[in-house]
């Protein structure tokens, strides 16, 4: 029933050709539904570009990759582990260019468990993973949902703020816009806005269309949310569901049950801050 629901960012307007297709467009070209192509966006089997209005759409290149990962899902029957090894190995599957200040955060991965003196099979054993997909987490190759990233990183003793910062000896500390080192995984890309020791852990967090944590997890701490840009759904204990705009904040214990997500058509942006530092 939901794919029969019309989405106005699929709606052609004009001079969108010059840019390429919407989603739904490229989907009927394909012969697949909308919303199956936003799953394998989420899953990033593939991208598509943003116009200056927040719309995605699909050039030449990204349609050609559209068009393969339907014919290994339909034809060959692959899943997403196997499209994605496929997409590798025809050199198609090359990760979106990094930012100068993102952290990959594959390699930190490997360097937390090496230090640990771990396996790939003892690690991934001890947060139920594979050890076949935390390989591919390693090597940059696949995304994680954010509850497993922040389950693996308890796991290390660290967090995200620990692997982002940069020590800093000044009273006071200053960081420019867009100067903060961010990672990104999975449609959200969190960058943090301030280094060293500190009572709090404030972070800029990109949430795209659709993106969110992909399931529930809690820990020690407090933490605030406020949306700078489009909407934000919070659900607290599996049943309390709060929905954010924009000038909207939350408040709540992390020791409870919590997920998130953007069920938006555009990016989300917002201000989300910890304390103590735990995510």
């Amino acid at each position: 029933m939901s794919e029969l629901l019309i989405d106005r960012a699929d709606v052609p307007t004009i001079g969108s050709r010059d840019l390429g297709y919407k989603v739904g467009e490229a989907a009927r070209m394909v012969g697949v539904s909308a919303a199956t192509v936003r799953v394998w966006e989420r899953e990033g089997l593939i991208g598509t570009s943003r116009s200056s209005s927040g719309y995605r759409y699909f050039g030449d290149e990204e349609l050609v990759r559209l068009r393969r990962v339907a014919y290994l899902r339909r034809v060959e029957k692959l899943n997403t582990a196997g499209i994605r090894r496929v997409l590798a190995e025809e050199g198609h599957d090359r990760p979106p260019p990094r930012k100068r200040r993102e952290v990959a955060l594959g390699p930190r991965l490997r360097k937390l468990r090496q230090e640990r003196g771990q396996t790939l099979e003892q690690a991934a054993a001890a947060v139920g993973l594979s050890a076949s997909f935390l390989s591919e987490l390693e090597r940059d190759q696949s995304g994680a949902s954010m509850a497993t990233l922040h389950r693996l990183l308890s796991y290390y003793g660290t967090t995200f703020a620990a692997l982002l910062q940069r020590p800093s000896s000044r009273v006071a500390r200053l960081k420019r816009a867009g100067r903060g080192r961010s990672v990104r995984n999975n449609g959200v890309t969190v960058e943090q806005l301030a280094d060293g020791q500190a009572l709090m852990e404030p972070q800029i967090f990109t949430v795209e269309p659709g993106a969110g944590s992909e399931g529930s997890y809690s820990h020690e701490g407090e933490e605030f949310v406020y949306v700078l840009e489009g909407s934000f759904e919070v659900v607290l204990n599996e049943g309390e569901r709060y929905l954010l705009r924009i000038g909207d904040s939350l408040y709540y214990p992390s020791s409870v049950l919590h997920s998130w997500r953007n069920p938006g058509r555009t990016p989300t942006r917002l201000i989300w801050v910890n304390t103590p530092p735990t995510f």
